[in-house]
């Protein structure tokens, strides 16, 4: 199927430019079809080509024997119009949005062989299933529950492929086309209500009132080129902000004790856009409204390319038992505590590609606090956090990455540099945290360079620590520690800690009292337990 366009397209308000986004727009529809569009370079006409486990993803390399999108050569891959998934990862053909409208999917799946067990098929909106089954014979199968399906700017769509069990006889055509409609002008700038950039007075009142008058008509928020002031807290519920660029639009909160944007409802979002405080105070207690960015319980939201510049207390934190949020390709810098904190029972979080520099305490962590509970009493840890490919240098007084109290993290691919404590932490605390209990934490691919500089600390690089409650499943693969700090592995601490695994980890020089200590735990290194040190 050619694309076809009815109408002025989100192409022409783009080359319009931001600033000059008509006053009204017709409504516009382009078709996106898998086979049409299939293309040697990711990204070509949104379409991406990825290899999946749970909501992660990422891309396969393009095999001009072949024609198609593989991994190594092998499974999973994804051609014009099949996928075929791995024993170890889905196939997956993924689309993102190019602005706010809706999309209405269509395009039968039918498996190439009546033998096998059957495949899994999925279609995902971000983290949230549209549809789902699992398919055993060859008849068509046509997804439902896909039409007129709310996007924004950089949603997701995952078409996925799993196995059942054996990958045996699991190619699968699916071929799908996705129908993009646009709505009448999907924008409403702030200073059509009154902002005004540069003047260096309040634009708080315009701001929320365009805020508000987007819910009601189902919209984005535009920020344009310049800098808008803020006497107080922004609250943004159900609604996506969306500037200019991550440099030119800008935020400027004037109020250093009440000046946290809030994000809450359903699918708020913030992208391109910088927030910063004029001025920021002590920490004291670190009260909530002292961030930068703090997610209320929000379910679907996104922080994208946002730069948090400065705060009085953390850059972001995510609490209330949020949930389905992404926070990628952003920069938090010069914040008074944690620069991405992720707390409170919140969970399905994806951390990923972010920059954070220079953090008065962890740069990044996870943490589950013994008095998160909900109202019958029932414990509500954090979980399911996955922590990928940040660049986080410079944490004056704490630790690089840290899980302390919860389960289900993965630790992977990150860059870690000069941390006062230790570079990777996973903990229980007693005290004032009184956090709950650990379990199955992976840490993989990590490189780690100048951690745990505070001998005094004695603080390995990577370390495992248990006070009250209980750490289990712990596992370090494949990272790289080098210029570590007194040791470069450590298990500590007097509560109850069970496995914890290092494997094939790539040691450059040693810690400046050794290589490791372990004082607590069944502790294994490339599969060989070792004896408590005394």
């Amino acid at each position: 199927m050619k694309k076809r366009q009815i109408g002025i397209s989100i192409l022409s308000v783009m080359l319009l430019g931001w600033n000059q986004i008509p006053a009204q727009v017709d409504a516009a529809s382009t078709s996106y079809q898998a086979s049409s569009d299939f293309a040697t370079t990711q990204g070509q006409h949104n379409w991406y080509y990825q290899q999946g486990s749970g909501n992660t993803y990422s891309n396969l390399t393009y095999n001009t024997g072949a024609s198609r999108w593989n991994l190594n050569q092998s499974y999973p891959w994804v051609s014009a119009n099949a996928q075929h998934p791995g024993n170890t990862a889905d196939a997956v053909r993924t689309w993102i949005s190019p602005g706010t409208g809706t999309i209405t999917i269509s395009g039968s799946i039918t498996k190439g062989s009546a033998d096998g067990d059957g495949i899994q098929a999925t279609i995902k909106k971000d983290n949230t299933t549209l549809w789902t089954q699992k398919i055993t014979t060859t008849a068509d199968q046509n997804p439902t529950g896909v039409t007129q399906i709310p996007v924004v700017k950089g949603t997701q769509i995952h078409f996925v492929i799993n196995k059942v069990q054996s990958i045996s006889f699991d190619h699968t055509l699916w071929n799908p086309t996705i129908t993009y409609t646009t709505p009448d002008n999907p924008y409403l700038s702030i200073v059509d209500f009154g902002a005004i950039p540069n003047d260096g007075k309040d634009d708080y009142a315009a701001i929320t009132k365009t805020i508000t008058e987007a819910k009601k008509q189902g919209k984005e928020v535009y920020v344009p080129t310049g800098n808008f002031t803020l006497s107080q807290i922004l609250k943004v519920d159900s609604v996506a902000i969306h500037g200019e660029s991550q440099d030119s639009s800008i935020l400027t909160s004037t109020d250093p004790n009440n000046g946290s944007i809030d994000l809450s409802g359903t699918s708020p979002a913030l992208r391109q856009l910088t927030h910063t405080y004029q001025t920021t105070v002590e920490r004291g207690n670190g009260a909530n409204e002292k961030n930068s960015i703090t997610v209320h319980g929000a379910t679907n939201f996104t922080i994208d390319h946002v730069t948090v510049d400065k705060s009085s207390a953390a850059g972001m934190l995510i609490r209330g038992q949020a949930n389905q949020g992404t926070i990628t390709n952003n920069i938090v810098q010069d914040t008074g505590a944690d620069g991405i904190h992720t707390t409170d029972g919140s969970y399905n979080i994806t951390i990923a590609n972010n920059k954070v520099n220079r953090t008065l305490d962890d740069m990044i962590a996870v943490v589950s606090y013994g008095d998160d509970k909900d109202s019958s009493g029932k414990l509500l840890p954090t979980h399911d956090v996955k922590i990928l490919n940040n660049q986080v240098n410079g944490s004056t007084e704490a630790r690089g990455i840290s899980v302390v109290g919860g389960h289900d993290v993965l630790i992977e691919g990150n860059s870690i540099q000069n941390t006062y404590m230790a570079g990777i932490l996973v903990a229980t605390e007693a005290g004032d945290y009184n956090t709950q209990d650990v379990n199955q934490v992976t840490v993989n691919n990590n490189t780690l360079n100048s951690t745990a500089t505070n001998l005094g600390g004695g603080h390995p690089s990577l370390l495992v620590t248990t006070g009250p409650g209980k750490i289990d499943n712990v596992t370090f693969n494949d990272n790289t520690i080098s210029e570590a700090g007194k040791y470069v592995f450590g298990t500590l601490g007097s509560g109850t800690m069970g496995t914890i695994n290092f494997n094939r980890n790539n040691i450059i020089g040693t810690g400046k009292s050794g290589l490791y200590i372990f004082k607590n735990g069944n502790v294994f290194v490339d599969g060989e337990k070792k004896v408590l040190t005394k």
